[in-house]
């Protein structure tokens, strides 16, 4: 009878709501691979060979899609640029620093004769940029310094100026030597002296032909003022009117114990002519004029002619 039947297990007949749940699950399930390997136009490329492309793998290449290769090609060439540009980049800056930059150097001295070696000056140039190491590149350099030191260095040269660059890694400089007005007599030391005062030892050019002879006992050092501006005003006005008037002077000299006064020694005649600086040129030399035609004219020859006092001469026979 029914009533008396055994009962089924529970385990063997699971409820009806699990086995919903369970079925539903498996179909979701289908469903989610269903959508995972179905091809989307545009989105799905099968067989992608993108990642051995990137490693370089050669024969990637043959089993490569076109569009992975128009892919990898564009990659290749964007860096392929990348790295030209960066090499050009890096190149013209190398050109730039070589063309600023100073190994070696070469002087020109212009117009100056007689200047047979010029590898002291170049010396005194590498010196000052051993010294100076930054002052290598030329967009650097400070010209007024380098002339304080090769002028110290070298007193004959009055300016050295940068000429830029005379080939790679060369710099060339115009130095501009000192033109000497008179040479002056120091003991046995020949100085010779420029229009500015300055004196110096070496010189390219001609002798001049005015002798400034020191005979006052002040001791001097070379590349210093060794006689004011005024003095040398003093001395070429002298010389040159002097010349204006039909005479020459052969020696300047300084007597002995005093800087304010000059002795002028003239050609022909064998007395000297006192003047000072601190009167007028060219009341003296007019007064100096008149006088050698006296004595010219009279045939006296004194030992000296002083004109140091306004409106007086005085002579000794």
């Amino acid at each position: 009878m029914a009533l008396f039947s055994r009962k089924s297990s529970p385990s063997s007949h699971p409820p009806r709501r699990r086995a919903l749940d369970t079925s539903e699950q498996q179909l979701r399930s289908q469903e989610r691979d269903r959508q995972a390997t179905v091809y989307r136009r545009g989105r799905t490329l099968p067989g992608s060979t993108s990642h051995t492309l990137r490693s370089g793998d050669p024969h990637a290449l043959n089993t490569a899609t076109p569009r992975e290769k128009v892919h990898h090609l564009t990659r290749m060439r964007k860096k392929l640029s990348f790295t030209l540009s960066t090499l050009l980049i890096v190149i013209l800056l190398l050109g730039v620093f070589l063309q600023q930059f100073t190994a070696s150097v070469t002087v020109n001295f212009g117009d100056a004769p007689r200047v047979s070696d010029g590898k002291k000056y170049q010396d005194t140039l590498q010196e000052y940029l051993s010294q100076n190491p930054l002052e290598r590149l030329r967009f650097n350099m400070d010209p007024e310094r380098l002339n304080r030191y090769v002028t110290s260095k070298l007193p004959e040269v009055a300016r050295i100026e940068p000429a830029g660059a005379t080939g790679l890694v060369s710099s060339g400089f115009d130095v501009t030597l000192r033109r000497p007005v008179v040479s002056w007599q120091v003991d046995n030391m020949q100085y010779f002296v420029d229009e500015n005062g300055v004196s110096f030892t070496e010189s390219v050019y001609d002798a001049p032909p005015v002798k400034i002879v020191d005979n006052s006992g002040v001791n001097y050092t070379a590349g210093a003022a060794i006689a004011s501006e005024r003095f040398l005003a003093f001395v070429g006005q002298a010389v040159a009117l002097t010349s204006r008037a039909g005479l020459n002077v052969t020696q300047v000299s300084i007597p002995t114990g005093t800087s304010r006064q000059v002795e002028l020694s003239l050609e022909g005649r064998s007395y000297p002519v006192i003047m000072s600086i601190d009167r007028s040129v060219g009341e003296q030399v007019e007064d100096m004029s008149r006088v050698v035609m006296y004595f010219d004219a009279q045939q006296v020859s004194p030992r000296y002619v002083d004109l140091r006092v306004k409106g007086k001469v005085f002579y000794r026979d």
